[in-house]
């Protein structure tokens, strides 16, 4: 007979401790290879730990609600075969001149987008000719009821030239074209003033922690920008119902946030902001696993998109579809969360336009997208136009980075979203 040893398990360079939440067995209960022996959770996620093997608990060492170690061992189970011990993971080697932290996934430079020529903007119509002038009637209909001025250009017009007329309005909102009026009501919103104290779950305190850890140990600096968002928006608009028959997951912004991101580290110049920072020490991860924030049932959770650098479009898509699906069911794994070396989270999702994100340690930098919505800009030519705007953020950790390096960053994101080349993109 063997003695194997079940350990707590690692969860990545920046989770040294994971809680038992519940045992599954008990000493003396006869399990079988891959039987859940426990439930645990660390900052990041809760996870299972199963039997390495066929056998019997003789020993449990970590009881409920204790906090331990990784690597600790928490129960010992008398087994018929040996079970090798888990090996240590092998540090990685120090990065010399021109080499890769981590051979996984290289960001070697690959073939670039092709940036086509800068679009000329032709100069509107002055105000009263073609059917894009809306008459202060038209637009005061619009606001009264609610309905964007993006949406009633595209009303069909009847008035001359076809523009959009206040009788073709009044026809769009009584075929139901404006969204349901909201009534507001003034009753109070409980009998009496009731109140209630909610303690925060395991997860929710675990989030607690690490985000003042993250505010409290590490100078952050957030920069924002704009990005026109038209090619982009108008190819998903364009692509989205072919891609959902052909694939069976939706086209959304996520994978051309992501090739944008891998764009621009491909330029040396940006490689500091794939990286983590501990003990005094940066390493540049050569790879990107993308760590893609989701809103589950239980609280904020980030999935890591492994060698995210090496995938296309669809790829990236079923991918990302898959993860975030495990997330929301409670389902992830500690593989599923570790070895982040970048963050992206969408404020965009919930209809923000923009936020200031946190970094999560020891990652040196986390990316934010905010919605996707029609804005005037000003063009060069002096005139204006309404086009799909989404502020980009990054917070940045300035013991490592600085300001400039950050823009550059940026930057470099925002050109590939606007200059993308969509006839290399193949689905």
């Amino acid at each position: 007979m063997y003695t194997a040893r079940i350990r707590m398990p690692r969860m990545g360079t920046s989770v040294h401790e994971s809680t038992v939440v519940a045992w599954k067995k008990a000493v003396g209960d006869t399990v079988a290879k891959g039987e859940v022996l426990l439930s645990a959770e660390s900052d990041k996620v809760e996870f299972e730990v199963e039997a390495p093997a066929d056998g019997v608990i003789t020993e449990i060492l970590a009881e409920a609600e204790e906090t331990v170690p990784v690597g600790e061992v928490l129960a010992t189970m008398e087994t018929e075969t040996e079970v090798a011990e888990e090996t240590p993971e092998p540090e990685e080697p120090e990065s010399g001149a021109g080499d890769w932290a981590a051979p996984v996934a290289p960001l070697q430079p690959r073939e670039k987008p092709v940036i086509p020529a800068a679009r000329v903007e032709k100069a509107p119509r002055p105000s009263g000719e073609g059917k894009t002038w809306l008459s202060p009637r038209v637009q005061s209909l619009a606001a009264a009821h609610g309905v964007g001025l993006d949406v009633i250009s595209g009303i069909e017009g009847t008035g001359a030239g076809g523009r959009v007329s206040a009788r073709d309005v009044e026809a769009f909102i009584a075929g139901g074209g404006a969204p349901p009026r909201i009534e507001m009501s003034v009753e109070p919103l409980s009998e009496g003033h009731d109140e209630r104290v909610e303690p925060l779950s395991r997860i929710r305190k675990r989030i607690a922690e690490n985000l003042t850890r993250s505010v409290q140990e590490i100078p952050q600096v957030t920069s924002w920008l704009e990005v026109d968002m038209s090619g982009v928006s108008a190819f998903r608009d364009a692509n989205k119902e072919a891609f959902r028959e052909k694939h069976g997951v939706n086209l959304t912004y996520t994978p051309f946030f992501i090739m944008a991101l891998v764009h621009a580290l491909r330029n040396p110049d940006n490689e500091r902001f794939s990286a983590t920072f501990e003990e005094d020490a940066l390493t540049v991860r050569r790879y990107l696993n993308l760590g893609v924030a989701v809103d589950s049932p239980g609280g904020l959770v980030v999935p890591v998109l492994k060698s995210a650098d090496s995938m296309n479009l669809v790829e990236l898509s079923i991918r990302l579809d898959a993860l975030a699906a495990r997330a929301r069911e409670g389902a992830l794994s500690p593989e599923d969360v570790r070895g982040g070396t970048l963050t992206l989270t969408n404020f965009g999702a919930s209809g923000a336009l923009g936020g200031n994100p946190i970094i999560n340690p020891p990652e040196v930098a986390i990316i934010g997208t905010g919605a996707v919505a029609p804005r005037p800009v000003a063009l060069p030519t002096g005139s204006v136009s309404v086009r799909p705007i989404m502020i980009l953020a990054i917070t940045f950790d300035h013991r490592v980075n600085d300001g400039m390096a950050a823009g550059r960053f940026i930057s470099d994101v925002r050109a590939a979203l606007e200059n993308m080349d969509f006839s290399l993109l193949e689905y």
